[in-house]
C-alpha cells in the first residue's frame, strides 16, 4: 500500500476505488495515520452529519445525507442539461427488476418506479409513494432533483447506510434528451456503487 503525503490541514481526502489510502502529515513528523475507506469520489466525512458528495459522471452529481434517527436517504442529484432524471437502487446491477426515482420536470413530479423491463411500457409506478422532500426544477440549465426516502421499505430493494468500509449500494443513473419519460439512449447512463 503507497501513503500519499499531503498537509496536516487537508481533512477531506477523495479515494480512487475500493483501496486503502494512507494519510501522513506532510512534515514528516510522527503523526497518526489515517486509514480510510470509500468508493470513488466519496468523500472520506460523516454523511449522518452533513451533505456528502459523488461525481456520478462528468456532467452529474450527487448529494445525498443519512438521517439515522429517521431511517431515511436525502439525495439531490445536480445535472448540467434540461431532462428528466432517473436514479436506481439495483441488486444487481442490471436496469431490469431495479427501483428507480424519476424526476419529471414537465409534469413536475418525483416518484418512485419499478423497472420492469427497457420499454416504456415496463416502467411502472409504484403504489406506494413514500418519498418526501420532492421536488425537480431547472435553473440556470442544469436539472435539479431532490427527495427523502426510507432506507427499508416492505418489498423494496433496501439502501444500505452504515460505517466507511460497509456494504455497497448498487446504484443507476440516466437522464433523457428531453423533459418527457422516454428511452435514455446508450451514452445517457451510467452503473455506480455508493457506500453510504
Amino acid at each position: 500500500m503507497d501513503a500519499e503525503v499531503m498537509d496536516a490541514e487537508v481533512m477531506v481526502e477523495w479515494i480512487e476505488g475500493d483501496t486503502d489510502e494512507e494519510l501522513i502529515a506532510a512534515d514528516g513528523s510522527e503523526t497518526e495515520v489515517v486509514t480510510t475507506l470509500a468508493t470513488k469520489g466519496a468523500a472520506t466525512m460523516d454523511c449522518t452529519l452533513e451533505m456528502c458528495s459523488y461525481e456520478v459522471a462528468e456532467s452529474t452529481s450527487l448529494k445525498y445525507q443519512v438521517n439515522e434517527l429517521e431511517g431515511t436517504l436525502s439525495m439531490e442529484v445536480i445535472h448540467d442539461g434540461e431532462s428528466w432524471l432517473g436514479l436506481a437502487f439495483s441488486e444487481d446491477g442490471g436496469m431490469i427488476n431495479s427501483q428507480a426515482v424519476i424526476g419529471l420536470p414537465e409534469e413536475n413530479t418525483v416518484q418512485k418506479f419499478n423497472l420492469g423491463g427497457k420499454a416504456i411500457g415496463a416502467i411502472e409506478l409504484m403504489e406506494q409513494q413514500s418519498l418526501t422532500n420532492t421536488s425537480i426544477q431547472i435553473v440556470d440549465g442544469q436539472t435539479i432533483m431532490k427527495f427523502t426516502k426510507l432506507l427499508d421499505e416492505d418489498g423494496e430493494i433496501e439502501i444500505f447506510a452504515g460505517p466507511p468500509g460497509g456494504m455497497k449500494n448498487i446504484m443507476l443513473f440516466a437522464h433523457g434528451s428531453g423533459l418527457a419519460l422516454g428511452y435514455h439512449g446508450p451514452d445517457a447512463w451510467v452503473k455506480f456503487e455508493l457506500t453510504l
